[in-house]
């Protein structure tokens, strides 16, 4: 874990003891008397308050995740049944969480006329009057109407500003405007006079239909530590809990993320470094590795798997939990490598999994409906509020998630039958002329890292190509089933170095030519689902692991867990350095991914020499 030095704010305004809105009385600003009871009640049931010390671990553990965030947002850059108190309001206005009393932290830290009105915690500011911009900032803008858009109509339009949403609205026309009289004919001389006809209208032409404005849906801040982590612009490229590809020095095998964290290098850097579980068969386990290079990592659908190397268990159309795998031990399905295919096996079943994690509300009642703030999806780990690739389209769109939503089937209470859901806008990536001068688009709804890769991209493309790109926005509030997602979206300026090698990049990158990432990467599903599937739902992540790995193998949390959970293996820590000198002496790179080996192209007489080899397997990567 990195090393943390205390910050103290200067002030506080926290109160002891409040006057109660009812009785008019000073009343203790904490839980009553009757909270902090220790004695079960009627039914044993043991429901009471616990002061902590100060030092308590989970003290501690409030004061380190407050000052990290405090860090984030002036520096640098859970709800566990822990109660603060201590608001001006009263009792009944008690933070739940780190995260809950950050804005007021915030306000308490950087607002120095100490204007409580200047608060957008939730106590301060209620929901209904927040207009956020990012964490921490209360921002109520007007529009102006010279700065709207224009659109030539055969009528006027006016623009009405309420609060910071603007709307046009199309008057409805008057008589004048929809009619066009005739002026009645002059008499001729000498007859006798006429009454005047009535004017005949004419219909003016209709206007044509205009096509409805696409309104981003507001993107919500992190409710969680670690989703706050992820959101951030190349600071981990994997999860805890995610499947992946890493290189053993020779060859690549399969493993899972049990925890990961943040190291300096030689020139004092912050990198990640990954502790992982390799995949296996139930009678032999691996070592775990710690691998700091992410060079040395691809995600799991990077590339495909190939077929085992006893050609046996392919033909017998089996699944991890079905093979015999001592008779795998002991030759009765002919020569291969039964760790390798335990690995393969064990890949698969992963991939058609899925597991909701971080529940955030609960409305079963009216709508059967449960959200969550995100997913393990496949081999992949998935928060509310970032982008994923999706199979509608024209296969390259993507949506930014906005909710996760289990639904309930009429009259269940079953989960496991449950629909799942995402919610979000669908974007299309859209490449137009640049021209000096010209005003981009406005990104300031998107995610922090689909902004980055972005303004990474343009730099590029702009003065090779005279192109500019941005995300166009084709649907908005759109509600898909997971059997739609392929997975994860990641970063080309981040992800495509790693599998296109350094030189290969770095010309393209010259050229002007970067690529989607996501037309090298393949879909969750692809090789095991079938269309429309949603998959196998497990309630906790390692049960979709199985027996491919050790009894009592625990997932970390990350920031969001205790901090026990964080560190490493003492012994383990000079392993990463090993490994990435294995790697160069071997010779495998970035650029050697396009010459490993497809085990599915190759002839019964070379999988029988591999197998002796060792059981040492290669990829066929970058698939289109």
């Amino acid at each position: 874990m990195a090393p943390y030095f205390p910050v103290y704010l200067a002030r506080s305004d926290g109160k002891l003891e409040t006057i109660s809105s009812k009785t008019r009385k000073k009343e203790t600003n904490a839980p009553a008397e009757a909270q902090l009871d220790e004695r079960p009640d009627s039914k044993g049931v043991i429901d009471y308050y616990k002061e902590l010390d100060v030092g308590d671990a989970k003290e501690v553990d409030w004061r380190r995740k407050l000052g990290g965030m405090l860090m984030r947002e002036v520096g640098e850059k859970e709800q566990q049944d822990s109660y603060l108190y201590g608001h001006p309001q009263g009792p009944k206005k008690r933070y739940r969480s780190p995260a809950d009393f950050f804005p007021h932290v915030l306000w308490l830290a950087t607002d120095e006329s100490g204007d409580p009105d200047n608060c957008n915690c939730k106590f301060c500011a209620p929901e209904d009057i927040q207009v956020f911009d990012r964490p921490g900032k209360l921002k109520v803008e007007a529009v102006k109407k010279e700065d709207l858009p224009t659109r030539k109509e055969s009528f006027p339009a006016r623009t009405i500003t309420h609060s910071t949403n603007p709307m046009v609205v199309i008057p409805k026309r008057s008589q004048s405007q929809d009619t066009v009289s005739e002026p009645a004919p002059k008499p001729a001389p000498a007859a006798p006079v006429q009454t005047p006809r009535a004017p005949v209208a004419t219909p003016a032409p209709a206007p044509a239909p205009t096509p409805p404005v696409l309104k981003p849906m507001f993107l919500a801040p992190a409710q969680r530590f670690e989703q706050d982590q992820d959101g951030q612009y190349n600071k981990y490229l994997f999860r805890p809990g995610e499947l992946v590809w890493f290189n053993r020095g020779s060859a690549w095998g399969l493993a899972v993320i049990i925890k990961r964290d943040l190291f300096k290098d030689q020139r004092h850097q912050d990198r990640p470094k990954y502790l992982l579980q390799p995949l296996s068969h139930p009678f032999s386990y691996p070592s775990m590795r710690i691998i700091a290079q992410e060079d040395l990592l691809r995600p799991w659908l990077a590339w495909s798997a190939p077929s085992p190397t006893h050609q046996a268990l392919t033909a017998a159309g089996l699944n991890f939990n079905t093979i015999d795998w001592r008779a795998v031990m002991d030759g009765r399905y002919g020569l291969g490598d039964a760790e390798v295919d335990g690995s393969i096996f064990a890949a698969k079943a992963i991939d058609e999994s899925f597991t909701l994690i971080e529940p955030l509300g609960n409305n079963t009642v009216a709508t059967g409906e449960r959200y969550y703030a995100g997913i393990f999806f496949g081999g992949e780990k998935i928060w509310v509020g970032e982008p994923i690739r999706l199979r509608i389209g024209n296969g390259q769109d993507i949506m930014i998630v906005h909710h996760i939503i289990e639904k309930l089937k009429p009259g269940s209470t079953n989960a496991s039958s449950a629909s799942i859901y995402v919610v979000g806008d669908v974007y299309r990536f859209a490449t137009i002329p640049h021209n000096p001068g010209q005003e981009p688009p406005d990104t300031r709804h998107l995610p922090t890292r689909l902004r980055q890769d972005l303004d990474y991209r343009n730099r590029a493309t702009i003065p090779t190509k005279r192109t500019f790109s941005y995300w166009k926005i084709t649907q908005s509030q759109t509600r898909l089933s997971i059997a739609d997602v392929k997975g994860r979206w990641y970063e080309s300026s981040v992800l495509l170095p790693v599998l296109r090698g350094a030189a290969d990049f770095t010309r393209d990158l010259q050229r002007g030519e970067i690529n989607d990432v996501g037309q090298w990467m393949n879909g969750r599903g692809d090789s095991s689902l079938g269309a429309g599937k949603q998959g196998i739902r497990y309630f906790d992540r390692v049960e979709a692991f199985g027996r491919a790995v050790p009894p009592g193998t625990r997932i970390s949390k990350g920031l969001d867990g205790p901090p026990e959970e964080n560190v490493f293996p003492v012994e383990q820590e000079g392993l990463a350095s090993s490994i990435e000198e294995d790697s160069r002496q071997q010779g495998v790179s970035d650029g050697d991914i396009a010459e490993f080996m497809d085990l599915e192209r190759m002839e019964d007489g070379y999988v029988q020499q591999y197998a002796e080899a060792g059981g040492q397997f290669y990829r066929d990567g970058l698939q289109r």
